[in-house]
């Protein structure tokens, strides 16, 4: 075997291997379906989204969309819960917990439409600075925190029913405490509490069913080990979509590989007596 068909073989292994272990380490970085309601998918893209089923494991990089009449629980690895209310469309930006690495916790969020409620987990505890909920008119931060977050065009509403929570946008930074509503009417106009008469009857009633939820505490009470993030179902239709991924780096590794060996051929051709089929002696 010549040194150059070696190497591209030896290369191509290791390309293999490193891409092997996309899925395995991705499926630490978001959330498990807690339950499901209706037709909600998930996928990178509406058009590549599938509907979920309870234990599903969903990545970061997802879209999860709630259909009319539909809601969803998504519990994160850290014990974070956001519960997604009907006609309603979240991004998992990015989400990365490792219980013994809080340098390296990120949880960013995208509310493109709808509401939501979330209660904060064991990274939103450590590091709120982390945390980011990102709607068209405003950044939601927190400091610890069970609150509801509603898209309803040209405005984005707020209620917070434990903690503090921020709302911030290029008008400046409003803090809201535990009891309080807000209002952020565009990206340039600053948030300010508003009463609850104030809320239009959509967003009332999605903050009434969201509040609801017996999920208050559940995740910020909770304990998590010491030793890993928890796991659930990884073999999950999501798992392709990082699957895919990684097929697209061993393609592109061995398009540079098969440069080497096309090269390789060209340097026996030239060794080759021409018409002979014969290498020189």
């Amino acid at each position: 075997m010549s040194t150059t068909k070696e190497r591209f073989l030896s290369s191509l292994v290791l390309a293999l291997g490193i891409a092997s272990l996309f899925p395995a380490a991705n499926a630490l970085g978001a959330a498990v379906v807690q339950e499901s309601v209706g037709d909600v998918r998930a996928g990178a893209t509406p058009a590549q989204s599938k509907p979920v089923a309870p234990n599903q494991r969903v990545l970061s990089g997802t879209l999860v969309t709630t259909a009319p009449g539909s809601r969803v629980v998504l519990r994160f690895d850290d014990g974070q819960l956001v519960a997604l209310h009907e006609n309603t469309q979240f991004r998992i930006e990015d989400f990365r917990f490792r219980p013994q690495e809080s340098k390296a916790d990120r949880a960013v969020f995208v509310l493109l439409r709808g509401a939501l409620r979330a209660v904060t987990g064991a990274l939103g505890e450590r590091s709120p600075a982390a945390f980011s909920l990102i709607a068209a008119q405003s950044t939601i931060g927190i400091r610890g925190t069970d609150f509801m977050v509603a898209v309803a065009t040209p405005a984005a509403y707020l209620s917070v029913l434990r903690g503090t929570v921020t709302g911030t946008n290029v008008a400046g930074t409003v803090a809201f405490g535990a009891g309080t509503f807000g209002s952020i009417t565009s990206s340039t106009a600053l948030a300010v509490p508003i009463p609850p008469s104030a809320l239009p009857a959509t967003v009332s009633s999605a903050f009434g069913a969201l509040g609801a939820l017996p999920i208050t505490g559940s995740a910020v009470d909770e304990k998590l080990p010491e030793t890993a993030a928890p796991r659930a179902q990884d073999a999950s239709a999501f798992g392709l979509e990082t699957a895919n991924r990684a097929r697209e780096l061993k393609g592109d590794l061995g398009r540079e590989f098969g440069k080497e060996v096309s090269e390789a051929a060209r340097e026996q051709a030239r060794d080759r007596i021409p018409g002979s089929g014969s290498r020189k002696p």
